[in-house]
């Protein structure tokens, strides 16, 4: 019999331990470990109750949509499907629906729409695209950083997003469109992030085919391996019809909210004899016994013992358990970010229909009417209310500009009223909307989005072997803080692990040591895994 302890009970967490149940011999014992007393991580579903009446509005304090797209949406849908949430509590957003059609970046002093196909970035250029298709244009030509074997020929492995756009581009469209994405996925900046780590096709476009505009005609968006292809076409194979639908939607979430997904998950746990729920009890310590052939996890009421654990808990939350035993755990920091829901009166609209608008890095030449905005998203267009028209907006404010909004306040001792106060300026100034919220929250979120800094690669491949040479056969890392930011990306990592584990005896007869970081390592291992024909139905399990 395996004791296996996952720790932390955000989406990672919940879906390792919701793969194991699937997926490993009943034999097996698994023990979840959450710190709070809720789960479900960062994506929380809110009601707030107006100050005026009875009513109440449902908030999303993360995130709101999933993406069905690529191997990670294949893998999405396949555990809604197993879960029973593939029925009128799922929201699909079709690919014409405005909201899909319609981006927006505030530049030269209003909103941009972006153009979304070829024609409108020629006959119709908004001014934020004023120098983009001549950049597009030439980008062909531009040198190719790598040689002929795909290795960089100056020897540096990675670049900063910025460093990389401004090469291949040009200042303003790493600036003010580059600029304006990263604060949209990452509440990052350019100029520190990891184009590897976080715009991987973009990346390997170059590396593969000397252009991204090239590499984009060719495929290059496509990073996933065979392994992930593998996966994906496998889970498609029980309703091919419903999973191509399904792969057509944009967006798509839950009538009740995207924590309606965690809390199925929970639900599904709680059926599984060999599952245990540690809740509202933080760990401790992290310490290997007996000749190093299991673990002691400490938590402030008790003490469990495990063949292996899979830890799910950001990175340097890691580090404090197991203080200086692995290399880089707390080198990344984590972006700070004051999430502010507004909803307002049936009368009050919005004058553009569409997903929401973004800001440019800082160092735009264009003025920010409140700096350190990073963006609204437009909740009432994202997924439309069938019942009640209200208008729903959401403010993120901080990240990496968060000194430019609150300057040297830490988000400790950040009074919500100044983020409400914020998010009433932002809404006046950018969408002219002076109208008080029937409805509003603060959520702040502190550490919540890793930035992966330039090298981050690298330093996942040293952790990988520090792991395996520290902990052996009984410590596995996935989460967030490794190998992508995205709810679909964490499902996925989380099965990848849990596949590995399983497929290569590790969690039985140990014959090969897995950390879970693998998959995220180019430079000596690649799709390391080989399935026996014996192994094979432990995959297809599920």
């Amino acid at each position: 019999m395996s004791r296996v302890a996952v720790l932390g009970g955000g989406i990672s967490g919940l879906s390792a331990a919701y793969y194991l149940a699937r997926l490993s011999p009943p034999t097996t014992k698994i023990v979840l470990v959450e710190a709070k007393d809720r789960l479900g991580g960062w994506i929380k579903s809110n009601k707030s109750n107006s100050i005026t009446n009875d009513s109440s509005v449902l908030f999303e304090s993360g995130p709101r949509t999933l993406r069905p797209k690529g191997p990670s949406g294949t893998l999405l849908l396949e555990m809604i499907q197993h879960l029973n949430l593939n029925d009128e509590r799922l929201v699909t957003i079709p690919a014409d629906h405005p909201s899909a059609q319609n981006r927006y970046i505030y530049y030269d002093g209003k909103i941009n729409t972006l153009p979304n196909k070829l024609s409108s970035l020629i006959f119709n250029k908004p001014p934020i695209c004023k120098s983009v298709l001549l950049a597009g244009a030439l980008e062909p030509l531009r040198s190719n950083r790598f040689d002929k074997q795909g290795l960089p020929k100056d020897s540096q492995l990675d670049e900063s997003i910025y460093s990389f756009m401004k090469r291949r581009f040009n200042e303003h469209t790493a600036i003010n469109l580059m600029g304006a994405l990263t604060h949209g996925i990452y509440a990052g900046d350019i100029k520190t992030l990891s184009l590897q780590s976080t715009f991987r096709m973009l990346y390997e476009a170059e590396r593969n085919y000397g252009s991204v505009v090239v590499g984009m005609m060719k495929g290059a968006a496509n990073t996933a391996t065979m392994r992930e292809r593998g996966m994906a076409v496998r889970a498609k194979d029980s309703d091919p019809e419903w999973y191509n639908n399904m792969e057509k939607m944009s967006i798509i979430g839950f009538k009740d909210g995207l924590e309606t997904l965690p809390q199925h998950i929970y639900e599904y746990l709680k059926t599984c004899d060999n599952v245990e729920f540690v809740i509202n009890d933080p760990v401790q310590s992290i310490t290997t016994v007996e000749n190093n052939n299991e673990v002691k996890i400490k938590t402030s009421k008790s003490e469990y013992y495990a063949d292996h654990v899979i830890s799910t808990l950001p990175s340097f939350t890691l580090d404090k358990l197991i203080p200086n035993t692995l290399p880089h755990l707390s080198f990344n920091p984590a972006a700070d970010v004051a999430v502010v829901n507004f909803a307002y009166a049936p009368d009050v609209k919005l004058t553009y229909d569409g997903f929401g608008f973004l800001t440019p890095h800082r160092d735009t030449t264009q003025k920010i009417p409140v700096p350190g905005t990073l963006g609204v998203i437009f909740d009432s267009n994202v997924i439309p209310e069938e019942e009640q028209k209200r208008t729903k907006v959401t403010a993120m404010l901080g990240g990496s500009d968060w000194k430019d909004i609150f300057g040297n306040t830490p988000i400790d001792a950040l009074d919500p009223n100044q983020a409400l106060e914020a998010t009433r300026q932002v809404m006046k100034e950018f969408l002219n909307i002076g109208d008080e919220p029937t409805h509003s929250l603060v959520s702040l979120q502190k550490q919540c989005i890793p930035h992966y800094l330039v090298g981050h690669q690298e330093r996942i491949y040293q952790l990988h072997h520090a792991t395996a040479k520290k902990f052996g056969h009984l410590l596995s890392l996935t989460g967030a803080s490794y190998m992508g930011v995205s709810v679909p990306d964490c499902i996925k990592n989380s099965r990848m692990l849990v596949e590995e584990l399983l497929v290569s005896g590790s969690l039985g007869s140990r014959e090969k040591i897995v950390t879970g970081l693998a998959n995220n390592i180019t430079r000596d291992i690649k799709d390391s895994i080989q399935l026996s024909k014996g192994n094979t139905n432990v995959i297809l399990k599920a």
